[in-house]
């Protein structure tokens, strides 16, 4: 070997998970937009070729869905979209809010007037887009309104773990409240999060956050008991 192949600096190719967390995302976002819609089987090389990708990436793509509940897999049989499941609300939100009442609370020393314009601001957003029946816009805002306070509290352990939980509950949102006709609450649940903030009360913004999350589940609970759901075979579609 010659002394300059011996000093030529080895170059890495370039890895398949650019190509796979593309993939990912591009299903991740079509699922929970309902434009995949629950138990819509899921064929390899069709989304392969609609993706303009080859199958293995897919595949990878399809096993972190299938880890984080956005798709079911029956061995050698079908992979679907996952089905709504209206009782993981229950087991979903209390870990959100927990993380976000953490969050509350290591960031409330940092919170000032600038912030608490950032998040009236956006509550006017959320207003805005339901008033606008544009629910994709409107759950949009109102995770930017919770994750101000996750980014102010500048833990970076809380983000990915929320983040992940949220897509599950988003398409749940997204199928549920689209067709409800009960009150939309969130706006005023998030006003007396900031009115709890000017009179600088943790535990009363503490307490109220809590709320918001909870009468989602309320909701949720509430518009689900009419539906039928039946067995994941019958509705592969």
């Amino acid at each position: 070997m010659s002394e300059n192949n011996k000093n030529k600096v080895k170059i890495k190719k370039i890895s398949r998970t650019f190509v796979k967390d593309e993939a990912y995302n591009l299903l991740a976002k079509r699922i929970i937009n309902g434009e995949l819609k629950p138990c819509e089987r899921l064929r390899v090389q069709e989304l392969s070729d609609d993706l303009g990708i080859s199958r293995t990436p897919v595949r990878e793509a399809l096993l972190q869905l299938e880890s984080e509940g956005l798709v079911m897999t029956k061995a050698n049989r079908w992979t679907i979209v996952a089905p709504i499941n209206p009782g993981e609300a229950e087991d979903i939100y209390p870990i959100i809010y927990s993380l976000e009442e953490l969050a509350l609370i290591e960031s409330f020393d940092k919170i000032d007037d600038k912030f608490i314009e950032k998040i009236e601001d956006l509550n006017e957003d959320i207003k805005y887009f339901h008033r606008k029946n544009d629910q994709l816009k409107t759950i949009k805002k109102d995770n930017e309104f919770h994750n101000a306070f996750i980014e102010l509290s500048g833990n970076v352990e809380i983000k990915p773990i929320v983040d992940k939980l949220k897509r599950r509950v988003e398409r749940m949102e997204i199928h549920f409240f689209e067709a409800s006709e009960e009150k939309f609450t969130t706006y005023n649940e998030h006003k007396d999060i900031i009115d709890a903030l000017k009179e600088k009360n943790l535990e009363k913004a503490r307490a109220a956050l809590v709320k918001n999350w909870k009468s989602t589940i309320d909701t949720i609970e509430n518009l689900s008991k009419d539906m039928e759901f039946k067995d994941i075979e019958d509705q592969i579609k």
